[in-house]
């Protein structure tokens, strides 16, 4: 086992532990919803940092331990007991656990394991046995103490751009130190071949010395495989490198998707945001191709240039002026092929948006006999797209094609005026012309290479700009520390709210309140338009008011980061989504430490255990996205039961039972009826099921929230 897996216990032990040795707030709760398995070294690290905690592991020798500032976190091979033999300690060394390293001298450490009630002090040599080598080395992060107006500086200061990526390609000094020596040596290597090829024409040919030419032929052929061998090692650690940053991109950006607010992908359609997802591999490919060795080779450019002057100062300003052109053309070009690539990127976010939005409504589409509609459309969208693409293709065809119309022209001056000035000197002679149009190649393909970049630069940097969008766009307030007691009773206070989804619609609320004690069970109904889903998405967070407030257990929700809001409330929504594996993976998401015999009985409880039963595979039978395989009213009572394994304070059924047979409806409401004066239930619906006791039933409208009285079908407590 690597000493950076961890197991779940060890995690969180270890993370509780420095929050509490750094007088740190931790609420285990919190740290489980926001820290998920795999547990790793890294894992903990980033916990930390959202702990207000900095973490860095490093190499440590055991005896120059006393060194450092404590406390530590290591990993040890067995459990640090001071009554183990060294048999023991043999026979364990596959056993990784934390520890933590309160004090250390020269001869004495001072640690505490998970196993441990109190800390303890081993020899050196003891801990020795066990020591794998790492510490990390935790502080705490130093509090600024800047204003609003430095914070907004800050945030703009770390928008998502180009600049984002260079502290992260810094965190890898030692790899970019080989990767320059690696290019110093190829280029040097480089210079040796041109000079090689003078000295055989110039001198073997001429004087016909075979024993010369064999010596320099061996070792062209020994620079040549070293230069190979190195090429491939700097491109290995390159590409190495490049995963590594563009793991970190594709992580960072995941996390930052799922931590925006619901509103923002209101305004932008799944395939939009899918498309600039996408965009990721276009930033990693520009980062891991060959942007960084040119870059790298372009200043060992110079050395090349010097020796070109030094053999020729005519021929060596016809190459630069050449090339001068060559870089002014592409200055011309840039401006249009970004606009086309623009072009290009817009029609296909427009394309995967159009096939996102009718395959997920794949079956309104054949019951409207919408086909021949949508591959008309589907048609002309594709010419357009197709049409763009050529266009940006044809751009930089003809670019490359008068880059290399003056490439040859430049080898054509070259050898043209060279040879004339062989004719007509005595200094120059033929191998040191042919070294030249060495040397001009050496300098014109990594230039010509670098117009190919540029155009890569392009298409990188439009996916950047992109990108940032997602990226710089603010997020949903997450924490896991605990900013108020853990304790939840389930009260609801709704004070004189209005809301409406956009600046131009009109208010769907104004002036609602309502209040909910803890343990009750209510009922909001309301025609259809009224905004009783919406309250739900209120009571979430995923829309703020825009006026008035909303309490749960007496705290304003405007103060609550969105997981210590979410984690009072166990929600079954109106449109049940269901993912894509088994339906116990499905059940799971809600609370990922629950027991199969929890989750079997919270679905006896949303009367679905015995359906899951009667399947060939029960609970580890695969259903497909989105829930396929499995019909409406199975599905809703799958929701039912994830809802009710989050254990949460409050419990909103929106439209719950709306997909459910009136005998297996009944059977719910009698099961939930036992819920009653444990947990806070809101059913919003049109409907109340049969058997149901509640204690109020609120009816939506223009009026805010009235109540009304209760058939005598429906059991009230009020």
């Amino acid at each position: 086992m690597n000493y950076q897996e961890l197991n779940q216990t060890s995690f969180f032990w270890a993370l509780q532990g420095l929050c509490a040795l750094h007088r740190k707030p931790f609420s285990l709760e919190l740290a489980q919803q926001q820290c998920a398995a795999p547990y790793s070294n890294q894992a903990l690290h980033h916990a930390l940092d959202e702990t207000g905690l900095t973490a860095s592991t490093h190499k440590c020798a055991a005896k120059k331990l006393h060194q450092e500032s404590f406390p530590l976190i290591t990993w040890c091979r067995a459990p640090m007991s001071s009554e183990l033999e060294s048999s023991t300690v043999a026979s364990s060394s596959n056993l990784i656990s934390p520890a933590l390293i309160l004090q250390a001298d020269r001869t004495h450490v001072l640690v505490v394991e998970q196993t441990d009630s109190a800390p303890r002090t081993i020899t050196l040599e003891q801990f020795q046995l066990r020591y794998t080598g790492q510490i990390t080395r935790v502080t705490p992060k130093i509090d600024s103490g800047i204003d609003a107006d430095s914070a907004e500086q800050e945030r703009q200061a770390r928008r998502f751009g180009f600049s984002w990526f260079i502290p992260e390609l810094l965190k890898h000094k030692k790899l970019w130190q080989e990767i320059l020596l690696a290019s110093l040596v190829i280029q040097l290597i480089a210079l040796a071949t041109p000079l090689f090829t003078q000295a055989i024409i110039d001198k073997v040919v001429v004087h016909r010395t075979q024993s010369t030419l064999i010596v320099i032929a061996i070792g062209m052929l020994v620079f040549m495989i070293f230069s190979a061998g190195l090429s491939w090692l700097r491109q290995y650690l390159v590409l190495h490198t490049g995963n590594r940053v563009d793991a970190v991109l594709g992580s960072a950006v995941f996390e930052r998707l799922f931590k925006l607010p619901p509103l923002y992908f209101q305004h932008r359609s799944t395939g939009v945001i899918a498309a600039r997802m996408h965009g990721v591999e276009t930033i990693r490919e520009f980062i891991a191709s060959a942007a960084v060795t040119i870059i790298l080779d372009l200043p060992f450019l110079l050395i090349f240039v010097a020796i070109m002057f030094y053999y020729s100062v005519t021929l060596t300003l016809i190459v630069l002026a050449i090339l001068a052109v060559i870089v002014t053309l592409s200055a011309i070009v840039a401006p249009m092929f970004q606009t086309k690539l623009q072009q290009q990127f817009q029609l296909g976010a427009r394309n995967q948006a159009f096939m996102t939005e009718y395959i997920v409504g794949l079956e309104t589409v054949k019951s409207l006999q919408l086909e021949p509609q949508l591959n008309s459309k589907y048609s002309g969208y594709l010419a357009s797209y197709l049409q763009a693409g050529f266009d940006t293709k044809q751009l930089a065809n003809t670019y490359n094609t008068v880059s290399n119309l003056l490439e040859q022209i430049m080898t054509l001056f070259i050898l043209a005026i060279g040879a004339y000035t062989v004719m007509h000197s005595t200094e120059f002679t033929i191998g040191m012309l042919v070294a030249f149009q060495m040397f001009s190649g050496r300098l014109s393909q990594p230039m010509l290479r670098l117009v190919g970049l540029w155009q890569q630069f392009q298409q990188a940097r439009l996916s950047v700009d992109r990108l940032g969008d997602l990226m710089n766009a603010p997020t949903e307030p997450y924490s896991m520390v605990p900013s108020r007691d853990g304790k939840k009773s389930g009260k609801v206070q709704i004070e004189q709210i209005a809301f409406k989804y956009a600046e131009e619609l009109p208010l769907v609320y104004d002036n609602l309140s309502l209040t909910v004690e803890p343990g009750q069970t209510i009922g909001i109904m309301g025609p259809s338009g009224c905004g009783k889903s919406t309250l739900a998405k209120l009571l979430q967070g995923f829309y703020q008011p825009t006026a008035g407030r909303i309490l749960v257990d007496g705290v304003d929700i405007r103060y609550l980061s969105a997981n210590e809001l979410r984690a009072h409330f166990g929600v079954v929504p109106q449109e049940t989504t269901l993912f894509s594996g088994t339906i116990y993976d499905n059940l799971q998401m809600a609370s990922p430490d629950a027991s199969f015999e929890q989750i079997a009985a919270a679905c006896k409880m949303a009367e679905i255990h015995q359906t899951i039963e009667a399947l060939p595979k029960g609970y580890q039978t695969e259903i497909g996205e989105r829930g396929a395989g499995l019909s409406g009213g199975q599905k809703q009572r799958i929701a039912i039961a994830r809802a009710l394994l989050k254990r949460p304070s409050i419990l909103v059924f929106d439209e719950a039972t709306s997909a459910l047979d009136i005998n297996t409806a009944e059977h719910f409401a009698q099961t939930i009826n036992g819920l009653r004066g444990k947990v806070t239930m809101l059913f919003i619906t049109h409907g109340l099921p049969k058997g149901l006791h509640v204690d109020a039933v609120y009816r939506l409208g223009a009026q805010g929230a009235q109540r009304v009285a209760l058939a005598p079908a429906v059991g009230s407590n009020a």
